[in-house]
């Protein structure tokens, strides 16, 4: 999942950014968003239904924390489609 930088000759893994994989209708009211997480770190999904600038911002609101486990995963979170326009992120910690 992640690439590998030579530092001071030690070998040391460097997280890939976090990526929200795809977005799907689901059902006549819902969306499925898809995503991975590398080991060892927190994941945040949040969304936000506010456009400054044409820019996707204001308060972010957390929808999803995928937790820090010792392994990679697939999550598919489940969020609703009945508000006008609603704008995702994905955020990890270390």
């Amino acid at each position: 999942m992640g690439s590998f930088l030579l530092v001071a000759g030690l070998m040391r893994a460097v997280a890939a950014a976090p990526k929200i994989d795809y977005i799907e209708v689901f059902l006549t009211n819902q969306v499925l968003i898809h995503f991975d997480t590398e080991a060892n770190r927190t994941y945040e999904l949040q969304y936000t239904e506010t456009l400054v600038n044409g820019v996707p911002g204001g308060t972010w609101t957390n929808l999803f924390t995928a937790p820090n486990i010792p392994f990679p995963n697939h999550y598919i979170v489940v969020d609703t489609r009945l508000r006008p326009q609603r704008f995702y992120r994905l955020r990890a910690t270390p």
